[in-house]
């Protein structure tokens, strides 16, 4: 496959809390290198200074739009839910390029706990994908042109909440419950499992 990075500037991931606080770095975030957060994340921006928000608009490269606008599914994957998925939303024109692919769009929920959802259930953190990706869109962008379907294991998975079916119903997407975890792989999911579920789509 091809992995390339978003962007190919040196940035620094901030978020403001609940609370009103303001970090700046990803290190803050992530509940690993210091101490778990103890207030919600309520945004993310990226910023040049590594200890104060100076706020950048950083660009889509060319290429990476090309490759998004040509891809036959996309994945919105497990992981560091605000420092891995949402920050690879934040350059410009991200949102724009999913949204003209007319490709199936997966959100695959993180098993177990993310200290980044602090205070986050998973009904908030579609909400919170959906309205990054529009941040990047034209007004009434409709959900339909970002987010198609949630891909979990309620039997099997451990998750920090119950999903609400009817909000995704109302927001024309759909839940997909199947078999993703295997006595082998519990508590994480299943490679193949999961990429089974995820070929179906295409």
């Amino acid at each position: 496959g091809t992995v390339r990075a978003i962007v190919n500037i040196d940035l620094h991931l901030g978020a403001n809390l609940a609370n009103g606080s303001q970090l700046i770095g990803q290190h803050l975030l992530t509940g690993k290198e210091v101490a778990p957060l103890t207030s919600a994340i309520d945004t993310i921006f990226l910023s040049e200074h590594p200890t104060k928000n100076v706020p950048v608009v950083a660009p889509l490269r060319k290429k990476n739009r090309k490759l998004i606008k040509s891809a036959e599914l996309i994945c919105y994957p497990p992981g560091s839910f605000y420092s891995s998925l949402l920050a690879n939303l934040l350059p410009q024109g991200v949102g724009r390029s999913i949204a003209e692919n007319d490709c199936p769009k997966v959100f695959i929920p993180n098993l177990g706990t993310d200290p980044e959802q602090f205070g986050l259930n998973l009904d908030e953190a579609v909400t919170k994908l959906i309205a990054q990706l529009k941040q990047d869109c034209e007004p009434n962008m409709p959900t339909s042109k970002l987010l198609n379907f949630v891909l979990l294991d309620s039997s099997n998975g451990i998750y920090p909440s119950s999903l609400t079916k009817q909000a995704l119903t109302d927001q024309g997407i759909q839940l997909i419950d199947t078999p993703l975890v295997s006595k082998q792989s519990a508590p994480y999911y299943d490679n193949n499992l999961l990429v089974s579920a995820l070929m179906s789509l295409v």
